[in-house]
């Protein structure tokens, strides 16, 4: 056997073919019938890397008439007599062979066949054929829809016995994957030559791994773009956005990003390179000091994002051309040639990101001849993925900043330079499996236009790697949904914004492995047969199970939590689910899972964040890398960012959380971490330690600061605690939860029939009557209907329950009672007029009814609580209130009200006394001394509780409270303890 120093093989039956090592398990066979091998436009336009990597690994070899490549331990044989292939994984055992000979001419065009294995499942393809995830049995033309709203085919395969297969081609082609042949999956093309890139992987994370290495790796878009964009209703005006902005703002509904459609063009549509602001609806002003106050400038000041829609017909290729000749010198395009430069004058203007519109000059220009000499059949599919790549090579040049370039159709290569959504689909489960085929595809930045009216539209949506909004010629505002959606919306919208931690790290293992975000089943679980074509839901990241628009749930090995309710299963099952309350679908957290958040905000980079809070649900052992950089800049390709090691592992005596010292640096990093740890234990523990010190318990000791303690909060079932991160020099940092003798089982443990509900209301009988009453004075009707829910199944379980129940019903009506005067409200308020309970009682004649008066006299006081909150007709007065609630620290006096509204303080004085029947100056103290009565009695000290509640003086702070309350904060916290 031969070492050969030319992979050139001349067929015995005719033609060429050229085998190539690219990397480690990595092939590529070219042939055609000329031997000389011209490198497709994909390579020479750089959008496909065929450089090869590993000069000293790979060997040619010659046995008889059989060619022998190795690239690492993978082999790859091609038979010199009809070029037939054979690929050997690393364990010599045989992945994929052809069926029969390939071929490839100009009157030909080209093909494969290789054999199936029965029991084979195949995923990949990109955005076609949006029904399923497995191909198995599909036949698929890789062809871009003109009549499709969102089309981006991706010729790449991938194959549960460790195989992938890549077609480096811009024609047209079709992959048969045992449609006309069960056994036989079949790739042709009507033109062109045949190139393929085979892989081999050990599963399908190692095969994205490789195939991105060719493909190009997925962009890490700007940290905001996680968040939530909104594009206006059409015909909207620049007073038009300013408007819909300020109701996120005001409904305190973060959002980042603000869309213009293409109406916002003088001319609408208009795909020049002369295109420019409408002079009416969208005047823009050059003067640095106007600019300030222009449209633009406001919602900079407000933190939003603007991007623009816009379309292109533009002839590409010559600008390509020079640019792959290296005639473009990298900090200059040329005006006559570059297509973004024309763009330029918008991002001055402040624009931070373009969608891309939908249309692609191939069918209106079917058969022109471009600049580069292509036809419109072989640009068809490069065309928009050169668009997206010089808009992002154009952006990143301009503004050294990561662009947001939204487009809705491409093909191979388009996640190295583009963010997609699949389109308005008329299902909407066909929309949530598109964006799964793109991630099994290689493209991680997908989401969908979310149906924004329904609860699992909501549900949905906001659980993808991006969330979007288009209103298009509807009013799809978040505030126009009647009340109970607009509560969901903005429970779902602030739980992703605390999650964003999370998916940015998610984020960047996306951008360095291809392993996406939004994760297909299959990805996770390959062994797993239930998850092949499971459609229906997802992994979010490594740890968030998402089911969308079902009640069937199927939950892989290992132990799950349902995050709204707390309730505990034991894996590898399926589950019917209802949905609770105040939720919009499934969301469970895998065993073991520590999920990093932020506070509240508005909108990225609103706060300097200091505090993590690190969500940790234990288990034998769970670890995460968080992973932080400047958020914009590209920096971290420079290896400027920082990595936090992290770590819980969980038996019956002891939970230990390690987290490790910051690792590296980057432009803005906060020097003083902490982390606020809830970890669910279920059980109050007998001790807790922090790097071997034991801090004291402040579940009951109210005057103990917070900050060197820690508390069981038995509604959640969690320690909570807070600590510092390591300083230079000093060891990691862990935490010991000591367990009680008698601990409940845990996560890996507990069976599904042990599960107790220590979410909304749960945490044992010792607990239940305190989460209920917790439950009541938060004021929210799904959490009340579920902490009640969770009472009454505990008080059930003891005693004979046709006797017991009346005392139950009795104990319920007694806590309700002693809450309403409390709140210094009336019986009769929540009774309905009728306080005598004798009566009420003898009315009840089974448990039915006794739990169904339990749920009206909750509704009730819910209602009552919501009706007895300020109420105005009047958009300042509502905003007022907003503003008092929302910041009570700040400045609130009448004048500076006045100032903010320019009105006359007298003016205001009146009109918010005649919109809510109370003075302005003793709303503000009430809703102060509600505030401070609440943070005196969770431990805060007295200096700390007047600070957070707009005093800058202790004394005069505990002369206001004493005077309010008729008791010093003293003896009230006295009177806590």
């Amino acid at each position: 056997m031969d070492i050969m120093t030319d992979t050139r093989i001349s067929l015995k039956n005719g033609g060429w073919i050229v085998a190539e090592a690219i990397a480690d398990s990595t092939f590529r066979i070219r042939m055609n019938e000329t031997g000389h091998f011209p490198e497709s436009p994909l390579i020479r336009y750089q959008i496909v890397n065929a450089n090869t990597k590993m000069e000293d690994e790979r060997r040619f070899m010659e046995d008889g008439n059989v060619t022998v490549v190795r690239a690492g331990r993978a082999t790859l044989q091609i038979d010199g007599n009809d070029g037939q292939l054979r690929l050997y994984g690393p364990d010599g055992k045989e992945r994929l062979c052809t069926c029969c000979s390939p071929w490839s001419g100009s009157a030909s065009g080209f093909g494969a066949r290789f054999s199936l294995q029965a029991d084979e499942s195949l995923y990949g393809l990109g955005n076609v054929v949006p029904e399923r995830l497995d191909r198995r049995g599909l036949s698929v033309t890789m062809w871009a829809q003109q009549d499709l709203w969102a089309s981006a085919p991706i010729p790449y395969l991938m194959s549960s016995r460790g195989w992938a297969v890549m077609v480096n081609t811009t024609w047209r082609h079709t992959f048969d994957i045992g449609a006309a042949t069960d056994d036989i999956l079949s790739i042709e093309g009507p033109s062109g030559e045949l190139d393929l890139f085979l892989f081999v992987g050990a599963g399908y994370a190692e095969l994205l791994e490789a195939y991105t290495d060719v493909a190009g790796k997925p962009q890490l878009l700007p940290i905001w773009m996680y968040g939530l964009n909104f594009c206006p209703r059409v015909q909207s005006n620049a007073r038009d956005v300013l408007d819909d902005a300020i109701k996120f703002r005001r409904s305190g509904t973060p959002c980042d990003l603000i869309g213009l459609s293409v109406d916002w063009m003088e001319t609408e549509s208009d795909y020049s390179t002369a295109k420019d602001w409408h002079p009416e609806r969208f005047p823009i002003s050059t003067n640095d000091l106007l600019r300030q106050v222009s449209f633009i400038g406001i919602l900079q000041k407000q933190g939003f994002k603007l991007s623009l829609t816009l379309g292109c017909d533009y002839d590409l290729t010559l600008f390509e051309e020079r640019m792959s000749e290296g005639k473009v010198d990298g900090e200059r395009i040329d005006s006559d040639e570059g297509w973004y430069d024309h763009l330029r004058k918008f991002v001055d203007d402040g624009i931070s990101g373009f969608v891309l519109f939908t249309n692609n000059p191939m069918f209106s220009h079917p058969d022109r001849i471009w600049g580069n000499g292509m036809t419109s059949a072989e640009l068809h599919h490069l065309y928009p993925v050169l668009l997206g790549k010089q808009m992002h090579i154009g952006f990143r040049q301009q503004t050294n900043t990561r662009p947001a370039i939204h487009m809705e159709k491409g093909y191979l290569g388009m996640q190295q330079f583009v963010a997609s959504t699949t389109g308005t689909f008329y299902n909407a489960r066909h929309a949530i499996t598109a964006v799964l085929n793109y991630g099994l595809s290689g493209h991680v930045n997908t989401s969908t236009n979310m149906h924004l009216i329904t609860r699992e539209g909501i549900h949905a949506d906001f659980l993808l790697a991006w969330s979007r909004i288009h209103s298009q010629d509807h009013f799809h505002h978040p505030d126009f949904l009647e009340q109970p959606l607009h509560e969901l919306f903005q429970r779902y919208a602030r739980l992703r914004y605390r999650l964003l931690p999370y998916l940015y790290a998610t984020a960047h293992v996306a951008a360095k492995t291809g392993m996406p975000i939004t994760r297909a089943m299959p990805l996770l679980f390959p062994d797993d047969r239930n998850c092949r074509e499971l459609s229906t839901q997802y992994m979010l990241g490594d740890f968030l199970l998402v089911a969308v628009y079902t009640d069937q749930v199927y939950l892989p090995g290992g132990n799950w939590i349902d995050y709204w309710t707390g309730k505990r299963y034991n894996g590898s099952q399926w589950i019917n689910y209802t949905v609770p309350a105040g939720a919009g679908g499934p969301l469970f957290v895998r065993s073991g899972a520590i999920v990093p958040m932020w506070p509240p905000l508005d909108y990225i980079g609103q706060l300097r964040i200091e505090t993590l809070t690190l969500d940790i649900y234990p288990d034998h052992l769970g670890e995460f890398i968080l992973y932080e950089d400047d958020g914009i800049t590209f920096d971290y390709l420079e290896g400027r960012f920082a990595r936090t090691k992290m770590s819980c592992k969980s038996d019956r005596e002891m939970t230990t959380v390690y987290i490790t010292r910051r690792e590296g640096d980057y432009s803005g990093i906060v020097r003083n971490r902490s982390y606020e740890l809830i970890v669910h234990t279920d059980v109050k523990p007998a001790a807790v330690r922090v790097s071997g010190l034991r801090r004291p318990d402040r579940t009951r000791r109210i005057k103990t600061d917070p900050f060197l303690s820690w508390r069981y909060d038995r509604v959640t079932g969690t320690v909570r605690l807070h600590v510092e991160e390591p300083g230079p020099g000093e060891p990691d940092l862990y935490v010991e939860i000591v367990h009680t003798a008698k601990r409940t089982p845990t996560a890996g443990n507990r069976s599904s029939s042990e599960a107790v509900d220590v979410r909304l209301g749960g945490g044992g009988k010792d607990g239940t009557d305190e989460a209920f009453v917790y439950a009541l004075d938060m004021g929210e009707m799904h959490t009340a209907e579920s902490a009640l829910s969770a009472w009454w199944q505990e008080k059930m379980k003891t005693g004979s329950s046709d006797a017991i129940w009346p005392l139950h019903v009795m104990s319920a009506c007694l806590l309700i009672v002693q809450h309403t005067e409390r709140r210094g409200w009336t019986v009769e308020d929540v009774f309905g007029g009728t306080a005598d309970m004798t009566t009420i009682l003898s009315r009840l004649q089974t448990t039915e009814q006794g739990y169904e008066l339990l749920q009206q006299l909750v509704g009730r006081l819910v209602r009552l609580t919501k009706e007895r909150r300020a109420v105005a007709k009047h958009s300042v007065v509502r905003e007022m209130i907003a503003i008092v609630e929302r910041e009570p620290d700040k400045d609130l006096s009448l004048n500076t009200m006045a100032e903010r509204f320019a009105l006359h303080p007298f003016h205001l004085s009146r009109l918010f006394k005649k919109e809510t029947g109370a003075s302005y100056s003793d709303y503000v103290m009430t809703i102060r001394m509600r505030r401070a009565k609440k943070l005196l009695g969770v431990g805060h000290k007295v200096y700390e509780t007047a600070s957070r509640c707009g005093f800058k003086d202790a004394g005069n702070f505990s002369k206001a409270f004493s005077k309010y309350w008729g008791l010093p904060p003293a003896c009230y916290k006295a009177k806590r303890e």
